[in-house]
Formats: structure tokens, C-alpha cells, sequence
């Protein structure tokens, strides 16, 4: 039924890398522009949670992932003492949780796409719609044309902003940092992740694959703070200090130059995001907090179903459409869940604090059944 046959994307995250792969699969001819002059993702671990190995399976992707990451079975949620509040078991899922780094993800999805799918060193500026052909216009100079254009290209995408105007996006009044170290908590339960919540703070850490530890902090912070790579580690012991042992001891026994820092940002959910033959995926489309674990989840999902709708229907404005159809009312919800979850993180006051906690040890079961829901979607 496709009519459609070459497709630009911009962007070679893992949102990039993943739509590439399915739209080969599907038998189009997609290729990656992307700015880096290599192919690399930044960043630490990250939890794949069954709704996006889900897609790795559908993929064929799923054996070599559990070969690389680790595997989870249990998500706990403490108190900063280390009591703890919710325990949910997650494999008794249909598919298995894995935590993997984020750059091993990435290699595994953009090696087994062919290479002449990416092109490097190219920095997005405009396109130009005409008929039913899309241009993207790059900073060295290059044009390439294609049927359709898909922005992949993160937090601050080029092509949203040529697409619906150059809005910022929304600072939620926290930064995180992120850690790997090869260090091992005395205390650490072998397939959990363990996540912390104190005091406008939180801790949580879990197992990649080559038995490294990941670990991730979040706090309540005004924007534009100056940061000092070599005051992060510093920093980060005098804010957990008196929190459950393992966390003080992860901070320690990590290197300096393996701590990141990043400001949290998202969007308020908002249709449309694609015009005719143009839409976006991933953080360009549906840019959400961390607090629930699946931005780089729902850029898999939106990477699935994309390729799905254009190969179902033979026009891409057609196609584009139903795939907005299909994505928005689930990452609208999934932003709007994390934004909750980022808001219950900043209660500072110690009686909020101790309702917070008394909440979720009362509210345990239902927590658990949202959770397994959230993960239960199949695309």
C-alpha cells in the first residue's frame, strides 16, 4: 500500500536510530542526518521496561539486549532512611525489565541498520513542503529530498521549531545528575531498582550489564546555577550524607568525570505536532521528566508506530496523522503522570514529606496496578 519511499529523519538518538531500523525493516529507505560528527549517545542507564521491549522483540532485538543489560525484577521505593514504602514486583510482566546504558542501546539499534542509513556532521536549518516532496536544508550547504521528514532531534528540535514556532521548552525546577561506577553497595538486592525520596531530593540506582551500577539524583534547584564538574561530587556527598548508606557510598566511589549533570525540562502536551507530510517523535514531539522512566521508551513506541501508519497508508499526510492520533493521548498522559511525579519529589516540608511516604505505603497495591498498567501498552 506505501507510496512513500524516502524518508529523512533528523536526529540519530535513539529515537532517530530506532525509526531508522523500523522503517528499513519495513521496506522504506530511510536515512539519519544527524549533527555530531560521530555516532554516540551521552548520558548513563536507563530502565527498558516491557513496554519497550516490546518493541526490541518486534524488532528482533530483544536476545542481544538481555545479552548486554541486566535484568530487573523488582522496582522499590523507600524513604530516605531506607524504609521501605512500595515494593512492585515487574517480572511477572508479559516481557522482561532491563536496565542497559544508554549507549549500548544506541549501538545495538544503529548497527543493525545499514551505515549508509546515517550521515554525519550535518546540521539542520529549514524545510521546504512542495507538492508532495519534503527538503530539508542543512548548514554545510547540502539539500536532500524525500517523500516525507520526520524530527527526531530532541529537547530543542530544529525542525519543531520550524514546524510550530521556536517556544521554549519548560523548566521544572530540577536538575539530576547521573553516575557509573563499578562499585557494588553492601546493601544493594541483586534485580531491584531502589529509588530514595527525602526532602526535595531523591537517590535511586540499579544494574547495567558488565555489572556496573547506575545511579541517578534529582533536587530542586533554580535555573541558570553555575556548575563545576569538579564541585559535582563534592556537592552531591554534602547532599546525601545522612541518607541510607548506599547512596553515600555510590557518590564516593564514583570518578568525577563519570557524573553528569542535566536541568529537567518538559512541554505541556499540545496537538498537532506533524503538518502534512512533516511530524515529530520522541523529546521533539513529547518531552517529558524522568520520574517515570520512559522517554527513551515512548521515543521506541512512537519509532514502531510511525513506521507502522506510513507503511498502512499510502499517502504520509495520512499516515502522520493517524500515528498523531494513536501516540497523543498516551504520551500526553505519560508527560502529565511524570510532571506529578516530579511535583511529589519537591514536597521540602517534613509533614508533607511524612504524608507523601504514608501515601504510598497505604496506596502500595494501587501503585503497583498503575504501574503495570502504564507498562502493560502494546504497540
Amino acid at each position: 500500500m506505501q507510496t512513500a519511499k524516502k524518508i529523512i529523519i533528523i536526529g540519530g538518538g535513539i529515537g532517530g536510530a530506532a525509526t531508522a531500523l523500523a522503517l528499513h525493516r519495513a521496506g522504506f529507505e530511510p536515512v539519519v542526518y544527524e549533527r555530531t560528527p560521530e555516532l554516540r549517545e551521552v548520558g548513563a542507564g536507563i530502565a527498558l521496561w516491557a513496554n519497550a521491549t516490546h518493541i526490541l522483540k518486534n524488532l528482533g532485538l530483544l536476545e542481544e539486549a538481555l545479552q548486554i543489560g541486566s535484568l530487573t525484577t523488582n522496582y522499590q521505593f523507600n524513604s530516605q532512611s531506607g524504609k521501605e514504602l512500595v515494593n512492585i514486583t515487574v517480572d511477572t510482566f508479559e516481557l522482561p525489565v532491563i536496565g542497559i546504558h544508554r549507549a549500548e542501546l544506541h549501538q545495538l539499534l544503529w548497527r543493525n541498520a545499514p551505515h549508509e542509513k546515517f550521515v554525519l556532521g550535518q546540521t539542520f536549518e529549514q524545510f521546504e513542503q512542495e507538492a508532495e516532496k519534503v527538503r530539508a536544508y542543512f548548514s554545510s550547504g547540502l539539500t536532500v529530498e524525500g517523500d516525507a521528514l520526520i524530527g527526531a532531534d530532541g529537547l530543542r528540535s530544529r525542525v519543531r521549531a520550524a514546524l510550530l514556532g521556536d517556544q521554549p521548552p519548560i523548566y521544572r525546577n530540577f536538575k539530576t545528575w547521573r553516575g557509573l561506577t563499578d562499585y557494588v553497595p553492601r546493601e544493594y538486592r541483586p534485580g531491584y531498582i531502589q529509588e530514595f525520596l527525602g526532602r526535595g531530593k531523591g537517590f535511586g540506582f540499579m544494574m547495567l550489564g558488565k555489572g556496573r551500577m547506575y545511579w541517578y539524583a534529582a533536587a530542586t534547584a533554580p535555573l541558570a546555577q553555575p556548575d563545576a564538574p569538579i564541585r559535582r561530587k563534592k556537592e552531591l556527598e554534602t547532599m546525601f550524607q545522612d541518607w541510607f548508606a548506599s547512596v553515600p557510598e555510590l557518590i564516593t566511589t564514583t570518578d568525577e568525570a563519570n557524573i553528569l549533570t542535566t536541568d529537567l525540562y518538559d512541554r505541556t502536551p499540545t496537538k498537532s505536532w506533524s503538518k502534512q507530510n512533516i511530524t515529530l517523535l520522541g523529546d521533539a514531539a513529547h518531552p517529558m521528566l524522568p520520574t517515570m522512566g520512559q522517554g527513551a521508551c515512548t521515543a521506541l513506541e512512537d519509532a514502531f508506530v510511525v513506521a507502522k501508519c506510513l507503511k498502512e497508508q499510502a499517502n504520509p499526510t495520512a499516515a502522520f496523522q493517524e500515528y498523531e492520533s494513536l501516540r497523543f493521548p498516551r504520551t500526553k498522559l505519560i508527560v502529565e503522570q511524570s510532571l506529578r511525579a516530579g511535583k511529589m519529589g519537591e514536597l521540602d516540608n517534613p509533614l508533607g514529606v511524612t504524608l507523601r511516604n504514608t501515601f504510598m505505603k497505604l496506596m502500595g497495591s494501587t501503585i503497583s496496578n498503575d504501574f503495570k498498567s502504564l507498562h502493560a501498552y502494546r504497540a
